[in-house]
Protein backbone atom coordinates (compact mmCIF):
# COMPACT_ATOMS: atom_id res chain seq x y z
CA UNK A 1 0.00 0.00 0.00
CA UNK A 2 2.87 2.26 0.77
CA UNK A 3 4.26 2.24 -2.22
CA UNK A 4 1.54 2.22 -4.82
CA UNK A 5 0.74 5.69 -2.78
CA UNK A 6 4.54 6.60 -3.23
CA UNK A 7 3.90 6.34 -6.84
CA UNK A 8 0.86 7.88 -7.30
CA UNK A 9 2.44 11.10 -6.06
CA UNK A 10 5.36 10.22 -7.77
CA UNK A 11 3.18 10.38 -11.43
CA UNK A 12 1.50 13.43 -10.18
CA UNK A 13 4.80 15.29 -9.87
CA UNK A 14 5.52 13.92 -12.94
CA UNK A 15 2.68 15.57 -14.57
CA UNK A 16 2.38 18.75 -13.14
CA UNK A 17 6.06 19.53 -13.71
CA UNK A 18 6.59 17.59 -17.00
CA UNK A 19 9.44 15.55 -15.86
CA UNK A 20 10.02 12.95 -18.34
CA UNK A 21 12.53 10.95 -15.91
CA UNK A 22 10.26 10.50 -13.32
CA UNK A 23 7.88 9.53 -15.34
CA UNK A 24 9.93 7.05 -16.73
CA UNK A 25 10.84 5.66 -13.98
CA UNK A 26 6.80 5.54 -12.97
CA UNK A 27 6.26 3.42 -16.14
CA UNK A 28 8.99 1.05 -15.13
CA UNK A 29 7.43 0.40 -11.55
CA UNK A 30 3.77 -0.08 -13.36
CA UNK A 31 5.38 -2.89 -15.27
CA UNK A 32 6.92 -4.19 -12.55
CA UNK A 33 4.12 -4.59 -10.61
CA UNK A 34 1.68 -5.40 -13.13
CA UNK A 35 3.54 -7.75 -15.30
CA UNK A 36 5.41 -9.62 -12.35
CA UNK A 37 3.71 -9.34 -8.71
CA UNK A 38 0.31 -8.84 -9.32
CA UNK A 39 -2.53 -11.06 -8.58
CA UNK A 40 -5.43 -12.19 -11.56
CA UNK A 41 -7.57 -10.21 -9.09
CA UNK A 42 -5.63 -7.25 -9.10
CA UNK A 43 -4.42 -7.51 -5.63
CA UNK A 44 -0.66 -6.74 -4.82
CA UNK A 45 1.54 -7.64 -1.96
CA UNK A 46 2.13 -10.97 -1.43
CA UNK A 47 3.67 -11.78 2.03
CA UNK A 48 2.46 -9.79 5.28
CA UNK A 49 6.00 -9.52 6.63
CA UNK A 50 6.14 -5.76 5.82
CA UNK A 51 2.93 -5.74 4.05
CA UNK A 52 5.63 -5.94 1.01
CA UNK A 53 6.19 -7.62 -2.21
CA UNK A 54 9.05 -10.34 -2.74
CA UNK A 55 10.45 -11.13 -5.94
CA UNK A 56 9.14 -11.13 -9.31
CA UNK A 57 6.61 -14.14 -9.81
CA UNK A 58 6.13 -15.12 -6.01
CA UNK A 59 2.39 -15.33 -6.17
CA UNK A 60 1.52 -17.39 -3.08
CA UNK A 61 -2.18 -18.34 -2.74
CA UNK A 62 -3.32 -19.08 0.56
CA UNK A 63 -0.40 -16.78 1.95
CA UNK A 64 -1.10 -13.78 -0.46
CA UNK A 65 -1.56 -10.25 1.90
CA UNK A 66 -2.95 -8.38 -1.08
CA UNK A 67 -4.57 -5.68 1.35
CA UNK A 68 -7.28 -4.50 0.08
CA UNK A 69 -5.99 -0.82 0.39
CA UNK A 70 -3.22 -1.72 -1.72
CA UNK A 71 -5.47 -2.72 -4.59
CA UNK A 72 -6.94 0.80 -4.04
CA UNK A 73 -3.82 2.37 -4.10
CA UNK A 74 -3.15 0.71 -7.75
CA UNK A 75 -6.18 2.07 -8.64
CA UNK A 76 -5.37 5.20 -7.89
CA UNK A 77 -1.64 4.75 -9.59
CA UNK A 78 -3.39 3.65 -12.70
CA UNK A 79 -5.66 7.00 -12.71
CA UNK A 80 -2.87 9.36 -12.49
CA UNK A 81 -1.18 7.24 -15.16
CA UNK A 82 -3.74 7.78 -17.21
CA UNK A 83 -3.81 11.51 -16.54
CA UNK A 84 -0.22 11.62 -18.24
CA UNK A 85 -1.41 9.15 -21.24
CA UNK A 86 -4.12 7.68 -21.91
CA UNK A 87 -3.23 4.39 -22.59
CA UNK A 88 -5.79 1.19 -21.74
CA UNK A 89 -3.29 -0.88 -19.90
CA UNK A 90 -3.80 1.26 -17.26
CA UNK A 91 -7.39 1.62 -17.05
CA UNK A 92 -7.71 -2.62 -18.02
CA UNK A 93 -5.92 -2.95 -14.51
CA UNK A 94 -7.94 -0.17 -12.67
CA UNK A 95 -10.77 -2.42 -13.56
CA UNK A 96 -9.64 -5.46 -12.94
CA UNK A 97 -8.58 -4.55 -9.64
CA UNK A 98 -12.05 -2.35 -8.89
CA UNK A 99 -14.42 -5.65 -9.86
CA UNK A 100 -11.98 -8.10 -7.70
CA UNK A 101 -9.13 -7.25 -5.55
CA UNK A 102 -11.15 -4.17 -4.28
CA UNK A 103 -15.07 -5.06 -3.84
CA UNK A 104 -13.73 -8.32 -1.93
CA UNK A 105 -12.86 -6.19 0.44
CA UNK A 106 -16.65 -5.69 1.82
CA UNK A 107 -19.44 -7.90 2.56
CA UNK A 108 -22.52 -7.42 0.46
CA UNK A 109 -24.53 -5.90 3.02
CA UNK A 110 -21.49 -3.80 3.63
CA UNK A 111 -21.32 -4.64 7.35
CA UNK A 112 -18.06 -6.51 7.51
CA UNK A 113 -14.46 -6.32 5.75
CA UNK A 114 -11.44 -8.26 4.52
CA UNK A 115 -7.74 -6.76 5.26
CA UNK A 116 -6.41 -9.74 3.34
CA UNK A 117 -7.54 -10.88 0.20
CA UNK A 118 -6.58 -14.45 -0.29
CA UNK A 119 -7.05 -16.78 -3.48
CA UNK A 120 -7.08 -19.81 -2.02
CA UNK A 121 -8.54 -20.76 1.90
CA UNK A 122 -8.60 -23.55 4.15
CA UNK A 123 -10.44 -22.46 7.45
CA UNK A 124 -8.53 -25.26 9.12
CA UNK A 125 -5.16 -23.52 8.32
CA UNK A 126 -6.36 -20.18 8.88
CA UNK A 127 -6.90 -21.14 12.67
CA UNK A 128 -4.01 -23.78 13.92
CA UNK A 129 -0.98 -22.47 11.41
CA UNK A 130 0.32 -19.38 12.43
CA UNK A 131 1.99 -18.69 8.99
CA UNK A 132 -1.99 -18.23 8.02
CA UNK A 133 -3.25 -15.96 10.95
CA UNK A 134 -3.20 -12.63 8.96
CA UNK A 135 -5.49 -14.57 6.26
CA UNK A 136 -9.01 -14.41 7.52
CA UNK A 137 -11.86 -16.86 6.57
CA UNK A 138 -14.57 -14.43 7.00
CA UNK A 139 -14.37 -10.87 7.01
CA UNK A 140 -14.24 -8.96 10.29
CA UNK A 141 -16.44 -6.68 11.80
CA UNK A 142 -13.46 -3.40 12.41
CA UNK A 143 -9.71 -3.83 12.59
CA UNK A 144 -6.86 -1.97 15.20
CA UNK A 145 -5.54 -0.81 11.91
CA UNK A 146 -9.03 0.30 10.41
CA UNK A 147 -7.31 1.46 7.16
CA UNK A 148 -9.18 -0.37 4.63
CA UNK A 149 -13.20 0.24 5.52
CA UNK A 150 -13.41 3.77 5.10
CA UNK A 151 -10.62 3.66 1.86
CA UNK A 152 -13.23 1.71 0.44
CA UNK A 153 -15.90 3.87 1.06
CA UNK A 154 -13.98 7.03 -0.02
CA UNK A 155 -12.75 5.00 -3.24
CA UNK A 156 -16.94 3.96 -4.14
CA UNK A 157 -18.21 7.31 -3.41
CA UNK A 158 -15.67 8.91 -5.62
CA UNK A 159 -16.13 6.78 -8.53
CA UNK A 160 -17.03 8.95 -11.13
CA UNK A 161 -14.12 10.35 -11.56
CA UNK A 162 -12.18 7.42 -11.76
CA UNK A 163 -14.80 6.13 -14.62
CA UNK A 164 -13.61 9.14 -17.08
CA UNK A 165 -10.72 11.30 -17.43
CA UNK A 166 -10.37 14.28 -19.80
CA UNK A 167 -8.04 16.70 -22.02
CA UNK A 168 -8.66 19.83 -23.75
CA UNK A 169 -11.33 18.71 -25.99
CA UNK A 170 -11.13 15.20 -25.46
CA UNK A 171 -13.42 12.79 -22.93
CA UNK A 172 -11.36 9.53 -21.84
CA UNK A 173 -14.53 6.69 -20.73
CA UNK A 174 -12.57 3.83 -19.20
CA UNK A 175 -15.32 2.26 -17.25
CA UNK A 176 -18.23 1.45 -18.32
CA UNK A 177 -21.02 2.08 -15.01
CA UNK A 178 -24.56 3.63 -15.67
CA UNK A 179 -23.55 7.90 -15.39
CA UNK A 180 -24.17 10.83 -16.66
CA UNK A 181 -21.74 13.91 -16.74
CA UNK A 182 -21.30 17.49 -18.00
CA UNK A 183 -17.60 18.48 -20.00
CA UNK A 184 -17.46 22.68 -20.36
CA UNK A 185 -15.69 22.94 -23.65
CA UNK A 186 -15.28 26.63 -24.08
CA UNK A 187 -18.33 28.44 -23.36
CA UNK A 188 -20.79 25.28 -24.71
CA UNK A 189 -21.74 21.95 -22.17
CA UNK A 190 -21.58 18.59 -23.64
CA UNK A 191 -23.99 16.13 -22.00
CA UNK A 192 -23.37 12.29 -22.29
CA UNK A 193 -25.16 9.59 -20.48
CA UNK A 194 -24.01 5.92 -20.21
CA UNK A 195 -26.47 3.38 -19.87
CA UNK A 196 -25.20 -0.11 -19.08
CA UNK A 197 -25.02 -3.46 -16.69
CA UNK A 198 -21.19 -4.01 -16.09
CA UNK A 199 -20.04 -6.35 -15.25
CA UNK A 200 -22.81 -9.05 -16.40
CA UNK A 201 -23.44 -8.01 -19.63
CA UNK A 202 -21.60 -6.58 -22.81
CA UNK A 203 -24.29 -3.90 -24.25
CA UNK A 204 -23.49 0.03 -23.23
CA UNK A 205 -25.73 2.57 -24.44
CA UNK A 206 -24.22 5.94 -24.87
CA UNK A 207 -26.44 9.31 -25.43
CA UNK A 208 -24.96 12.53 -26.17
CA UNK A 209 -25.90 16.19 -26.61
CA UNK A 210 -22.97 17.91 -27.86
CA UNK A 211 -23.79 20.14 -31.06
CA UNK A 212 -21.07 22.54 -31.96
CA UNK A 213 -18.38 21.82 -29.50
CA UNK A 214 -15.91 19.63 -31.34
CA UNK A 215 -16.10 17.11 -28.35
CA UNK A 216 -13.73 13.86 -29.36
CA UNK A 217 -14.80 10.89 -26.90
CA UNK A 218 -12.47 7.91 -26.56
CA UNK A 219 -13.56 4.97 -25.52
CA UNK A 220 -11.64 1.96 -24.24
CA UNK A 221 -11.63 -1.41 -25.93
CA UNK A 222 -11.35 -3.61 -22.65
CA UNK A 223 -8.14 -6.16 -22.70
CA UNK A 224 -10.87 -9.11 -21.78
CA UNK A 225 -12.75 -8.49 -25.29
CA UNK A 226 -11.53 -10.40 -28.12
CA UNK A 227 -13.90 -8.43 -30.91
CA UNK A 228 -16.43 -5.82 -30.19
CA UNK A 229 -19.28 -3.82 -32.62
CA UNK A 230 -19.91 0.03 -32.66
CA UNK A 231 -23.83 -0.01 -33.84
CA UNK A 232 -25.51 3.58 -34.92
CA UNK A 233 -22.73 5.82 -34.82
CA UNK A 234 -22.02 7.68 -38.44
CA UNK A 235 -18.64 9.55 -37.47
CA UNK A 236 -14.94 8.75 -38.10
CA UNK A 237 -13.16 6.83 -36.13
CA UNK A 238 -9.42 5.34 -34.80
CA UNK A 239 -8.09 3.04 -32.54
CA UNK A 240 -5.25 4.17 -30.24
CA UNK A 241 -3.46 2.71 -27.30
CA UNK A 242 -6.38 0.50 -26.61
CA UNK A 243 -8.84 3.34 -27.00
CA UNK A 244 -11.58 3.92 -29.85
CA UNK A 245 -11.79 7.63 -30.57
CA UNK A 246 -15.16 8.89 -31.96
CA UNK A 247 -15.61 12.44 -34.00
CA UNK A 248 -17.91 14.47 -35.61
CA UNK A 249 -20.07 17.19 -35.62
CA UNK A 250 -22.65 16.24 -33.30
CA UNK A 251 -26.40 17.16 -33.40
CA UNK A 252 -28.68 17.79 -30.99
CA UNK A 253 -29.24 14.72 -29.32
CA UNK A 254 -27.16 11.41 -30.78
CA UNK A 255 -27.35 8.05 -29.35
CA UNK A 256 -25.11 4.72 -30.15
CA UNK A 257 -24.25 1.61 -28.81
CA UNK A 258 -21.27 -0.55 -28.27
CA UNK A 259 -21.52 -4.30 -27.94
CA UNK A 260 -18.74 -6.44 -25.71
CA UNK A 261 -19.18 -10.18 -26.03
CA UNK A 262 -18.84 -11.58 -22.69
CA UNK A 263 -16.91 -14.46 -23.21
CA UNK A 264 -15.64 -17.45 -20.42
CA UNK A 265 -12.14 -17.67 -21.01
CA UNK A 266 -9.18 -19.81 -18.70
CA UNK A 267 -6.43 -17.48 -17.86
CA UNK A 268 -2.92 -19.17 -17.45
CA UNK A 269 -0.27 -17.69 -15.28
CA UNK A 270 3.44 -17.79 -16.54
CA UNK A 271 5.28 -20.65 -15.95
CA UNK A 272 7.37 -18.76 -13.11
CA UNK A 273 4.30 -18.57 -11.34
CA UNK A 274 5.05 -21.77 -9.37
CA UNK A 275 1.48 -22.06 -7.44
CA UNK A 276 -0.28 -21.46 -10.78
CA UNK A 277 1.20 -24.28 -12.90
CA UNK A 278 -0.82 -26.62 -14.42
CA UNK A 279 -3.92 -24.76 -13.30
CA UNK A 280 -6.07 -21.81 -14.74
CA UNK A 281 -8.45 -19.22 -13.42
CA UNK A 282 -11.69 -18.62 -14.88
CA UNK A 283 -12.84 -15.28 -15.94
CA UNK A 284 -16.10 -13.50 -17.61
CA UNK A 285 -15.51 -10.12 -18.80
CA UNK A 286 -13.76 -8.58 -16.18
CA UNK A 287 -15.12 -10.63 -13.32
CA UNK A 288 -12.78 -13.26 -11.49
CA UNK A 289 -14.17 -16.50 -10.72
CA UNK A 290 -13.60 -19.28 -7.83
CA UNK A 291 -15.27 -22.08 -6.27
CA UNK A 292 -16.26 -22.25 -2.82
CA UNK A 293 -17.11 -25.19 -0.45
CA UNK A 294 -20.85 -24.72 -0.41
CA UNK A 295 -21.16 -24.95 -3.78
CA UNK A 296 -18.41 -27.74 -4.63
CA UNK A 297 -18.32 -29.83 -1.39
CA UNK A 298 -14.45 -30.16 0.44
CA UNK A 299 -11.40 -30.55 -0.64
CA UNK A 300 -11.39 -28.31 -3.77
CA UNK A 301 -8.05 -29.07 -4.46
CA UNK A 302 -9.35 -32.30 -5.87
CA UNK A 303 -11.41 -30.69 -8.34
CA UNK A 304 -10.30 -30.52 -12.20
CA UNK A 305 -12.10 -28.40 -14.84
CA UNK A 306 -12.50 -29.51 -18.45
CA UNK A 307 -10.03 -27.70 -20.72
CA UNK A 308 -13.05 -27.88 -23.62
CA UNK A 309 -14.55 -25.26 -21.13
CA UNK A 310 -18.41 -26.51 -21.52
CA UNK A 311 -19.77 -23.73 -19.09
CA UNK A 312 -23.11 -22.56 -18.58
CA UNK A 313 -23.46 -19.21 -17.23
CA UNK A 314 -26.98 -18.72 -15.53
CA UNK A 315 -28.09 -15.72 -13.20
CA UNK A 316 -28.36 -16.50 -9.52
CA UNK A 317 -27.75 -14.80 -6.39
CA UNK A 318 -25.53 -14.26 -3.47
CA UNK A 319 -27.27 -13.34 -0.16
CA UNK A 320 -29.89 -11.47 -2.04
CA UNK A 321 -27.28 -9.60 -4.86
CA UNK A 322 -28.01 -10.40 -8.41
CA UNK A 323 -24.83 -12.29 -9.77
CA UNK A 324 -23.84 -14.51 -13.04
CA UNK A 325 -22.95 -17.70 -11.78
CA UNK A 326 -20.69 -20.50 -14.43
CA UNK A 327 -21.48 -23.87 -14.04
CA UNK A 328 -18.33 -25.72 -15.48
CA UNK A 329 -17.52 -29.42 -16.80
CA UNK A 330 -14.99 -31.17 -14.59
CA UNK A 331 -13.73 -33.96 -12.69
CA UNK A 332 -13.32 -35.01 -8.90
CA UNK A 333 -10.09 -36.70 -8.43
CA UNK A 334 -10.89 -40.10 -6.47
CA UNK A 335 -8.37 -41.52 -3.98
CA UNK A 336 -6.09 -43.74 -5.43
CA UNK A 337 -4.30 -45.55 -2.50
CA UNK A 338 -5.22 -49.23 -2.06
CA UNK A 339 -7.55 -50.20 1.23
CA UNK A 340 -4.78 -51.99 3.65
CA UNK A 341 -2.64 -48.30 3.18
CA UNK A 342 -5.76 -45.98 3.69
CA UNK A 343 -4.28 -44.54 6.76
CA UNK A 344 -0.75 -44.45 5.11
CA UNK A 345 0.46 -40.63 4.82
CA UNK A 346 2.69 -42.26 1.70
CA UNK A 347 1.55 -44.69 -0.62
CA UNK A 348 2.49 -46.05 -3.97
CA UNK A 349 1.70 -44.05 -7.15
CA UNK A 350 -1.42 -45.49 -8.89
CA UNK A 351 -2.34 -43.37 -12.24
CA UNK A 352 -5.27 -40.82 -10.87
CA UNK A 353 -8.97 -42.33 -11.41
CA UNK A 354 -12.07 -39.23 -11.39
CA UNK A 355 -15.05 -38.86 -11.90
CA UNK A 356 -17.42 -36.37 -13.58
CA UNK A 357 -18.32 -33.79 -11.94
CA UNK A 358 -19.93 -30.36 -12.12
CA UNK A 359 -17.76 -27.09 -10.83
CA UNK A 360 -19.77 -23.89 -9.64
CA UNK A 361 -17.86 -20.72 -9.82
CA UNK A 362 -18.91 -17.65 -8.14
CA UNK A 363 -17.85 -14.37 -8.37
CA UNK A 364 -14.16 -14.30 -6.80
CA UNK A 365 -15.35 -10.75 -4.59
CA UNK A 366 -18.79 -12.50 -3.41
CA UNK A 367 -16.82 -15.67 -1.57
CA UNK A 368 -17.22 -15.62 2.37
CA UNK A 369 -20.68 -14.06 2.48
CA UNK A 370 -22.64 -17.56 3.39
CA UNK A 371 -20.18 -18.65 6.15
CA UNK A 372 -16.65 -20.02 6.96
CA UNK A 373 -15.54 -22.16 3.89
CA UNK A 374 -12.89 -23.41 1.52
CA UNK A 375 -12.25 -21.38 -1.75
CA UNK A 376 -9.80 -21.32 -4.73
CA UNK A 377 -9.69 -19.19 -7.60
CA UNK A 378 -7.03 -21.83 -9.12
CA UNK A 379 -8.08 -24.82 -10.15
CA UNK A 380 -6.18 -28.04 -12.08
CA UNK A 381 -6.95 -29.29 -15.86
CA UNK A 382 -7.55 -32.56 -16.83
CA UNK A 383 -4.71 -33.48 -19.78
Amino acid sequence: MRAVYLYSGMADVARLTGDETLYGACRRLWDNITEKKMYVTGGIGSTHLGEAFTYAYDLPNDTAYAETCASIGLVFFARRMLEIAPEARYANVMERALYNGVLSGMALDGKSFFYVNPLEVLPEACHKDERKFHVKPVRQKWFGCACCPPNLARLLSSIGSYAYTENEDTLFLHLYMGSTLEKKIGEKTADIRVESNFPWEGDVKITIRAKDTGLKLALRIPDWCSRYELDGFTGGTEEKDGYLYLQKDWGEEEEFTLHFPMEVRLIAAKEAVREDIGKVAVMRGPVVYCLEETDNGKDLQKLLIDPELNVTVSDGNICGTPVKKLTAAGFRQLDTHIEKESEALYHVWKKPEFEKAELSYIPYYTWANRGENEMQVWTRVRD
